[in-house]
């Protein structure tokens, strides 16, 4: 039982933008993330930009304003998230975000493309915290920024949300009647994990045994792939992972044609053999 202040408490605000709306498909471009206590003190705060080796949607560049030109040359994920699995720690802390399982998709999935454990630390959506402590018409970070007069930039970059994030938190436990320690605190919202969102398989799905066989040894395999714009045709592919999400099991491969990593829902595998 918790029942230290909050004010004395530290917490992790943190943010992503991606090239898209679905973590298998899409990938993320940017990372955000602020740790501060409950008293509103700063203690650190994270940003980079991720190399996506993939097309930024024009919906995401239309609400983030990232363009392929900025991330361009940039970290790749797989030096990224190891420096935000750094600064977010082992000490248990409670983190959230806004529409939480939207970033934990993402994150969950990227952990499990790079084979790395998630972190263990309790999130709590701060969408569900404002559902409960106002009353609004619409409760998009945006929004509930406004309806408190907080500052928000107009494009909506990581570190900004981050930090309209961390400010949005400390106002609503501060609402009548005042949150005043974690317990109470998740009394009030769901308490959320990684692991709900964890996504990596790590054993062959019967029937794709070769397939496995492939990711193992980093072999090239050819596939017929009824998906995508070109349903049907041939493509070279090196396997590099399985997933599962949303009741979907893919294959994440690097493309030989395009030349980037790609994502193949995997019963629109009509055949495949492994190349020698």
């Amino acid at each position: 039982m918790n029942t230290t202040s909050i004010v004395q408490e530290e917490f992790i605000a943190f943010d992503l933008e991606t090239t898209g709306l679905h973590p298998v498909f899409a990938r993320i471009v940017e990372f955000g993330a602020v740790r501060f206590r409950g008293d509103g003190t700063v203690l650190g705060t994270f940003q980079q930009l991720v190399d996506p080796r993939c097309a930024i949607s024009p919906g995401a560049m239309a609400v983030n304003g990232i363009t392929g030109e900025m991330v361009s040359g940039q970290p790749q994920i797989e030096e990224v998230l190891p420096l935000f699995d750094e600064f977010v720690g082992d000490v248990p802390v409670v983190m959230m975000a806004h529409n939480a399982g939207f970033d934990l998709g993402f994150l969950a999935v990227a952990y499990g493309r790079l084979g790395m454990q998630t972190p263990v630390h309790r999130v709590i959506d701060t969408l569900a915290l404002a559902r409960c402590q106002l009353n609004l018409s619409s409760y998009r970070l945006d929004a509930v920024g406004s309806s408190m007069g907080l500052v928000n930039a107009v494009e909506h970059r990581a570190l900004e949300d981050a930090l309209l994030l961390k400010d949005i938190f400390l106002n609503l436990i501060r609402l009548s009647p005042q949150v005043v320690s974690i317990d109470k605190l998740l009394k009030i919202v769901p308490v959320l994990s990684f692991k709900q969102f964890e996504a990596n398989i790590t054993q062959a799905p019967a029937g794709y045994e070769v397939l496995w066989e492939a990711i193992v040894g980093e072999k090239v395999v050819e596939m017929c792939y009824m998906g995508g714009s070109r349903p049907g045709s041939i493509r070279k592919v090196t396997p590099l992972g399985v997933i599962q999400l949303n009741g979907y099991i893919y294959l994440s491969a690097f493309c030989h044609q395009s030349g980037i990593n790609k994502t193949f829902r995997l019963d629109r595998i009509a055949s495949y053999r492994r190349l020698e």
